[in-house]
């Protein structure tokens, strides 16, 4: 492959995930607000699985809620389906994340979700898969497969969940207020640790 032809692939792979962030941020509605409404005002803590790719997601997904005020950790199946699923508790919430929601350990964790009365919410692309069908709440996720590198692996829908994710962050740090006074005693590491709003700086976008 010659360099002109390299950038060309570059730059069509980035305007396949871009028209496809356009499509979900054209899509959301109620299934999303009703999401971010469980999520903030989950009194417990909110769990967040998959596998794979969906759990490299997944783990982002968890820390960057805990940075919103959400208390969140990521509970992988290889975990939860050997014992550590008891720490769900009711009225907790459980996220499953999975692109064809065929995935079994997933469901699985789901359908033990379900049974232990937590509040159980869907991202996934096929909303008439099993996985589903055992949530309360689907947020369907959808990407093209041909966008998917090489047609098999998951990259665009990756992007697209990501940005899902960060979409429900962004509005549950809003329904609950917290703020970065509250945030930084958590995170004194790093240069996030070292900023410090300056006074009378406007930190958050208006209501």
């Amino acid at each position: 492959m010659k360099k002109p032809a390299a950038i060309a692939l570059a730059r069509r792979t980035i305007a396949q995930e871009a028209s496809t962030l356009r499509a979900l941020s054209a899509g959301l509605g109620e299934a999303f607000w009703q999401t971010c409404e469980l999520i903030a005002g989950c009194p417990g803590i909110v769990w967040v699985t998959g596998v794979g790719t969906s759990a490299a997601v997944g783990g982002r997904f968890a820390h960057i809620l805990t940075d919103c005020g959400v208390r969140s950790v990521f509970l992988s199946p290889d975990l939860g389906l050997h014992g550590h699923s008891g720490v769900m508790a009711a009225s907790e919430v459980l996220v499953a994340i999975s692109r064809g929601g065929e995935s079994v350990d997933v469901n699985e964790m789901a359908a033990i979700a379900t049974a232990r009365s937590l509040e159980t919410i869907a991202f996934v692309d096929d909303e008439a898969s099993s996985l589903a069908r055992l949530c309360r709440l689907v947020l369907p996720v959808h990407s093209p497969p041909e966008y998917e590198l090489g047609g098999y692996c998951a990259t665009t829908s990756t992007v697209v969940c990501s940005a899902l994710c960060d979409a429900v962050c962004a509005v549950v740090l809003k329904l609950k207020g917290y703020t970065f006074e509250q945030f930084s005693p958590t995170h004194p590491g790093g240069a996030v640790g070292r900023a410090r709003p300056k006074r009378g700086q406007n930190t958050g976008e208006s209501e």
